[in-house]
């Protein structure tokens, strides 16, 4: 299939590019070539977070890809679109195998690369390992003067997990939170995520407060109980939601906080 895309608008016939000749429901076609665009590129702290972020909560964990990125071998998933171009988060990482396996069982986690699915207390994400892609998706965009996402600032750390998981509502995975430098206030981290409430919306929006740096990996929260969420590294205790913390080298290239 080439690399065609198809913009619709209303005319009495279509053109002649699609080699037609009859009209068909009034539509026009135009097809212009699709743009490859170099993605954004965010760096996690670790492996532990990257394994966090691609298996935990999911209902299905999502898939690793694994290349070569400014000469180091990575382990990357895409996680949004902005502006035509993918925004990936990624580790570097020189371990080989065919799966990523994830678990957590009482406050302790584990992050492995192995060869097979044997250990079913463990959940796995399939190593897709690409040789060969269009030279423009192993370079990164420069990263932008303005932020990319629109930041909204919310009261507290509640306000945060009720929206990343309000989702679970309709049976999906909450939504992961970042966490970053804060150049403002140094003593003071951010915590946040990226989210659209239209699909139609054509800004994307960053959600976030400022808090201690965790020491843990996750945001205990209930919804049936009136007390503050909580950094936990358990999640088996029964009655709370869990939300799953994840830490960046540096800051969001993407995401600028003003005050």
């Amino acid at each position: 299939m080439n690399n065609t895309q198809y913009k619709f608008g209303r005319s009495t016939s279509i053109t002649k590019k699609l080699n037609l000749t009859k009209p068909f429901n009034n539509l026009r076609f135009e097809r212009y070539p699709l743009q490859i665009k170099a993605p954004y590129y965010i760096e996690l702290a670790s492996l532990e977070d990257f394994g966090r972020l691609v298996c935990a909560f999911e209902r299905t964990s999502m898939m690793t890809f694994s290349f070569k990125f400014n000469g180091d071998d990575i382990f990357a998933v895409q996680m949004d679109f902005l502006d035509n171009k993918p925004v990936i988060y990624y580790v570097r990482s020189n371990k080989m195998g065919d799966y990523l396996a994830y678990r957590n069982s009482n406050g302790y986690e584990e992050v492995l690369v192995v060869d097979s699915i044997q250990n079913p207390t463990f959940v796995y994400s399939p190593i897709i390992t690409i040789i060969k892609a269009p030279s423009i998706l192993s370079k990164s965009s420069s990263p932008p003067k303005s932020s990319k996402y629109v930041p909204i600032g919310l009261k507290d750390l509640s306000s945060l997990a009720r929206m990343a998981s309000f989702k679970m509502i309709y049976d999906e995975p909450p939504l992961p939170l970042f966490i970053f430098k804060n150049t403002k206030s140094p003593d003071k981290c951010i915590i946040g995520t990226p989210l659209s409430l239209n699909e139609s919306d054509n800004l994307s929006y960053f959600y976030y407060v400022k808090n201690n740096e965790p020491n843990y990996c996750f945001l205990k929260y209930s919804a049936q109980r009136s007390e503050a969420p909580v950094i936990s590294k358990n999640i088996d205790e029964h009655g709370y939601i869990y939300l799953k913390l994840i830490k960046l080298v540096g800051l969001h290239p993407l995401v600028k906080i003003y005050d």
